[in-house]
């Protein structure tokens, strides 16, 4: 199952909002063939480790354990129901990890496998698997993205001067900012945040897919001047209150928002519904208090640097439950889990 884990890891950044899946199918100890999730929309990682078997030991399928994250689907959406190709294929024992928390699933897949005579053992690590599968989760029982909170902050616990750029942390967080960028479907800015430092927002120091770009700006001030509004293949959505007419480019998307609701879960709510699953907000200060304020967010991940800056702004607080916690040079890169 571990090995199920490290396959499935493969997937992220490219299989939201689907889960990270892994399989491995097992003859007489020996793994026959492995396979994971590889893309969003593309065959399941049960299908994927099935295909691979070698002709030779195709007979061999049927006497296998196969070995999988995640509950099996059995449904048809974008592929067709990996229980009945698990059926279809004479495997008599399937070992999970965590029930798809999928309400249009969720211990069905073990249902129908068990109504075929299949052994179905399941809960093998299943507190590794359902962290791995944790952005999904969220996805599926509050209908909204997986929000990740990230900043740098100062020794003494700012994160910034208000109009000044200021660089905090060391080249080591930078890359770990980017594998956090790479794993996300979409990274989100304030309008301050793109006046003051013109990012670019994208996976640059990190292999890995740029992710969509979403900026905040109530007022509708901003110009397509800035880096963020580049044509660069990456889709922009761009929410005001009130109408730009300066945002007109065709990749980017313009919504309105409404004043009477509550504007970040506005935000959030139309980003699932285009099918983003985690959503990453890099700042600045101004709109990490906004999504602290409402309990709106599921990880924070802090970069406690050694810059001396003791003025400014103030860092956002969180409290929750260690995620990870690492040492990158000088810096200290904390994991923040929001367990309310």
């Amino acid at each position: 199952m571990s090995r199920c884990f490290d396959l499935a890891r493969r997937g992220i950044g490219a299989v939201s909002p689907n889960p990270p899946v892994g399989a491995v199918l097992v003859h007489q100890d020996k793994i026959l063939s492995e396979g994971f999730h590889h893309y969003f929309g593309g065959p399941h990682a049960e299908v994927d480790a099935i295909s691979k078997v070698a002709e030779k030991d195709r007979s061999l399928i049927g006497s296998s354990i196969l070995y999988v994250s995640l509950e099996p689907c059995c449904i048809t959406g974008k592929t067709g129901p990996c229980t009945e190709l698990i059926i279809a294929e004479g495997i008599k024992e399937v070992r999970i990890s965590a029930l798809d928390p999928n309400r249009s699933v969720a211990g069905k897949g073990v249902e129908r496998l068990r109504s075929q005579g299949i052994h179905v053992i399941e809960g093998i690590l299943r507190e590794e698997g359902e962290q791995l599968i944790r952005a999904f989760n969220t996805n599926m029982r509050l209908e909204r993205p997986h929000i990740l909170l990230k900043w740098a902050q100062s020794k003494y616990g700012y994160s910034g001067i208000e109009g000044q750029q200021i660089w905090l942390s060391e080249t080591p967080s930078s890359l770990r900012a980017h594998r956090l960028r790479a794993e996300a479907d979409a990274i989100m800015v304030g309008a301050r945040t793109v006046a003051t430092d013109d990012p670019s927002l994208t996976t640059r120091a990190y292999p890995g897919k740029s992710p969509q770009r979403v900026i905040f700006d109530p007022n509708g001030r901003l110009t397509e001047n800035y880096k963020v509004f580049d044509d660069d293949g990456c889709l922009v959505h761009y929410y005001s209150l009130q109408p730009n007419h300066g945002i007109k480019r065709k990749h980017i998307r313009c919504v309105q928002l409404n004043d009477d609701l509550h504007m970040p879960e506005q935000i959030m709510q139309d980003l699932f519904n285009h099918q983003v699953g985690i959503v990453l907000v890099e700042g600045g200060p101004f709109l990490h208090q906004q999504f602290i304020r409402m309990n709106l967010w599921d990880e924070a991940w802090v970069i406690r640097t050694q810059h001396p800056l003791a003025h400014g702004l103030v860092s956002p607080n969180v409290h929750g439950v260690l995620l990870a916690k690492e040492q990158a040079e000088r810096d200290t890169i904390i994991g923040i889990l929001n367990e309310k």
